[in-house]
């Protein structure tokens, strides 16, 4: 008996040490994950204010100058953007937060491939060298979270901060789509619109690139309202059908627009050249929607 009772002590000793240290372990990652030691080491950091921007970044990571010099800059890319938003963003102020360790507190949705991610109106981005780089997309999409809240259709989101941007990669969007149509050939709206799952434009990039180029085509037919209204719509993934509907219009005369918008570029564009060096056509003819 005495042999039977001291082997359940022992037993249960070894759960709850067991207990005890799987407690330990999830009491340290839910703090590890927290917003707390992010808020801490974020208030000690280096900044820089500006009348739309607060910049922060580890001390002595980067100079002060070079702090304030990329806030004063990013003043007037903002002017911009909020021109393009009818001045909706003029009360709007952005946090951006370089820091290498930010990444131990992002959520795990954040777009693959990117070095930023944005949550409400505060960008969090790596830094690389002694002068902050930051795409201007981040900053458009902060502004769009505080303008027009929050979009469920993410390649909304990215489409239209390309847009606010004003540029895709450092250019003109419509004239890099123009070069991509001139490789690709012409994409009608409904394929632009389709489900990147579906695979009718191989990549990914492409098809962000065309869409962006697509709400800057909405934009300058029906203004910031018309933009307003697709990202506010309800849609797993942007759709010409719903989108026609959003917009008062229909499928046939969305792509009319698309077609002419791009046609328009690619009118002023140079013809491309094989390897050979013999130009190639350019589609001159390109039919219209709904001919034969």
């Amino acid at each position: 008996m005495n042999e039977k009772a001291s082997s359940e002590r022992g037993f249960s000793k070894l759960l709850t040490t067991l207990f005890l240290a799987i407690a330990a372990i999830l009491v340290a990652i839910a703090i590890f994950f927290s917003p707390l030691p992010r808020f801490i080491r974020e208030s000690f950091m280096q900044r820089a204010t500006s009348a739309h921007y607060e910049i922060l970044c580890p001390r002595g990571a980067i100079s002060q100058d070079a702090i304030e010099n990329f806030a004063g800059s990013r003043e007037t890319s903002f002017a911009a953007i909020n021109k393009k938003l009818d001045g909706a963003a003029v009360k709007v102020k952005i946090r951006i937060v370089f820091d290498n360790e930010f990444l131990r507190y992002i959520p795990g949705d954040r777009d693959p491939g990117t070095l930023y991610a944005v949550s409400g109106k505060t960008i969090r981005a790596t830094l690389e060298g002694k002068n902050p780089q930051l795409p201007l997309a981040a900053d458009a999409e902060a502004i769009l979270n505080s303008v027009w809240g929050r979009s469920k259709d993410r390649q909304i989101v990215w489409w239209t901060s390309a847009w606010l941007a004003g540029d895709w990669r450092g250019q003109d969007i419509g004239m890099a789509a123009a070069q991509l149509e001139q490789k690709l050939g012409h994409k009608r709206l409904a394929i632009v619109l389709s489900d990147p799952a579906d695979n009718k434009i191989e990549s990914a990039k492409d098809q962000d690139l065309l869409g962006a180029a697509w709400i800057s085509e909405v934009a300058e037919f029906g203004g910031a309202d018309a933009v307003h209204k697709l990202y506010a719509a309800k849609m797993e993934y942007p759709n010409i059908a719903v989108a026609a509907q959003v917009l008062g219009t229909t499928p046939l005369e969305l792509d009319r627009k698309w077609q002419l918008w791009m046609y328009s570029y690619l009118a002023g564009m140079p013809p491309m050249t094989s390897g050979s060096g013999m130009q190639m056509k350019m589609p001159m003819d390109m039919p219209m929607a709904g001919s034969h």
